[in-house]
């Protein structure tokens, strides 16, 4: 039968090994998801970005841990997780990680949370592993010019929108994350029993029904529209949890009707 047991952790203690009680090796995005879109540069997501990356930010400056919602996978025998919610959170964190990893050179240990990567297209499946085997020196001043200036970068690359994404994101993170400690702000995301930024995973085991659950939930994975980033940021603003929920209700129901 299907059972889902979900658990709650960070991105670190979700992989096996970690401090959860995971039977995740690796994470691999699957063929049916888009691409990774946080790293767009249109000015809407270019908002997104920024107001996620001041979210993340404020979790891991101050002492407010952070959840971050549900994320649901396909969790195959050999311990393959294949998010089908989920994803572009999931690979904000992994480069959030990588980029930590980096400036602490936590790197050289071929850490088991490294194990990301696309099966959504060979060229950004190569990407994940290439900046994971071959990170920059912990000094370099801009990450992202680096890896494009390696022999191993490849010239079609320029035209992969996950790799552009990801290289925009990662240039996003080091200017908002450079006025943190890196070794502070490494052992605050992954501290075992209160990480600084967490989520619940829920694993859905011998789905095989994966691929058809991901189409009914798909609707989830269409940009949001100008109207439902406003209602977001816009409940943000009220005040007392009564008013905000009336809000969420009525903007979507009888106000809306």
């Amino acid at each position: 039968g299907r059972r889902m047991t979900g658990f709650i952790t960070s991105y670190v203690g979700m992989f096996d090994g970690g401090s959860a009680p995971s039977k995740i090796a690796r994470v691999q995005i699957p063929l049916i998801q888009r691409d990774y879109a946080q790293g767009r540069i249109d000015t809407k997501t270019e908002r997104i970005r920024r107001d996620f990356l001041a979210t993340l930010h404020d979790a891991l400056a101050g002492d407010e841990p952070l959840g971050l919602d549900f994320v649901y996978g396909d969790l195959r025998a050999d311990g393959t997780f294949k998010p089908l919610d989920g994803q572009q959170r999931l690979t904000t964190l992994f480069l959030l990680h990588w980029y930590l990893a980096c400036r602490t050179g936590k790197l050289a240990e071929a850490p088991a949370w490294g194990n990301f990567t696309y099966a959504t297209r060979e060229s950004a499946r190569v990407f994940c592993e290439r900046i994971v085997e071959s990170p920059p020196p912990a000094d370099v001043l801009d990450p992202a010019a680096w890896i494009q200036d390696q022999p191993w970068y490849r010239f079609q690359w320029r035209h992969d929108p996950t790799i552009q994404s990801m290289l925009k994101m990662i240039a996003s993170i080091d200017e908002r994350f450079a006025d943190l400690d890196p070794e502070v702000t490494w052992m605050k995301l992954t501290h075992p029993h209160q990480p600084a930024i967490y989520f619940h995973v829920l694993p859905v085991d011998e789905m095989g029904a994966g691929d058809e659950l991901y189409i009914k939930m798909n609707s989830r994975g269409k940009p949001l529209t100008d109207f439902e980033t406003f209602k977001a940021r816009f409940e943000k603003w009220i005040d007392g949890p009564n008013r905000e929920t009336e809000f969420a209700k009525n903007v979507d129901g009888k106000w809306a009707d």
